[in-house]
């Protein structure tokens, strides 16, 4: 099975509420095509001369794939914004708020994902799928974990050489500091799926599992037995996620469900017009929030079939 041989495989529409108002915030429906979210505000800053700080988002979206999304930019001009031209980015004005996107704002996702090269049709049934963080959260080289846990363990040497980052006087917390902020928090989240990940891949019928952070308690003593032992591997505590030296890292933890919140789910076949003698299933699905199309198609048609 292929998925995102094309970006067109993979269409992603978020699903958010927004109440428009008088307000500086400015409210633009981002849609693109082979950028990450962060890659593509940070181009769209760039080309208006504009900090990072300005703008808001709910999610992250693919690279691989033709995606939508609101995003939210303080004290711009929808002029400004309309007369920019850069590839594969589309800006459109939606109206005006008195507050900025944050991460979580959306209610989920609607996903359209081609998966190709499969030999025969099969039938496939809606069935409970386990909630894990994919490859995507983990990053091209899958080491965003990584430097996740060498953030939380204080290793910010072994945090900068990773990342390929420049250091002046071996001030690594200096270093780190000019990366954009929320990419320095995605590291973190990424060890601390990392971490959910192996959990879940060891539990069944629960409905909710502990992300774990420096405010996790834990009421479930087979999850907490779990977590310690992975933690105690690592050398990390949950006090760790305290990351003394940049506070405004630090992730206090938070629960994530067990199973996804599948819904609407089609599937329609069809000859695959790019790999010859094979067949395509177009699935058309929803999600919930933070939940991943790409563990779905691969849970539904299996990753070898």
């Amino acid at each position: 099975m292929k998925i995102k041989q094309i970006p067109e495989d993979f269409i992603v529409t978020e699903r958010i509420r927004l109440n428009f108002f008088e307000g500086k915030n400015s409210y633009f429906k981002l849609k693109k095509r082979c950028w990450t979210t962060l890659n593509a505000i940070t181009r769209i800053a760039t080309n208006l001369g504009s900090g990072l700080d300005r703008f808001g988002y709910a999610g992250n979206k693919d690279r691989q794939a033709v995606t939508e999304q609101v995003i939210s930019i303080y004290d711009v001009s929808k002029d400004k914004i309309e007369n920019l031209n850069i590839r594969d980015i589309e800006l459109t004005f939606l109206g005006n708020g008195n507050r900025k996107i944050n991460l979580g704002d959306l209610d989920g996702n609607d996903f359209v994902i081609t998966a190709r090269d499969l030999k025969k049709k099969i039938a496939v049934k809606k069935k409970k799928i386990k909630n894990f963080y994919d490859e995507q959260r983990f990053g091209m080289k899958k080491n965003n974990h990584i430097v996740g846990k060498a953030l939380v363990k204080g290793d910010f040497k072994k945090a900068c050489e990773i990342i390929g980052l420049e250091v002046s006087e071996n001030n690594y917390i200096n270093a780190l500091r000019r990366v954009n902020k929320k990419m320095m928090r995605f590291y973190i989240h990424a060890y601390q799926s990392y971490l959910f990940n192996k959990v879940l891949e060891k539990v069944d019928n629960y409905k909710k599992i502990p992300v774990p952070g420096f405010l996790t308690k834990f009421k479930d003593k087979k999850i907490e037995k779990l977590y310690s032992s992975l933690l105690k591997k690592d050398g990390v505590t949950l006090k760790d996620f305290i990351i003394k030296s940049y506070k405004e890292v630090s992730s206090e933890g938070s629960e994530r469900d067990a199973y996804v919140n599948l819904k609407n789910l089609k599937i329609k076949w069809d000859k695959d017009e790019l790999n010859k003698g094979k067949l395509k299933a177009i699935v058309s699905f929803s999600l919930g929030k933070g939940e991943y199309g790409t563990v779905v198609v691969k849970e539904l048609f299996g990753k070898g079939i």
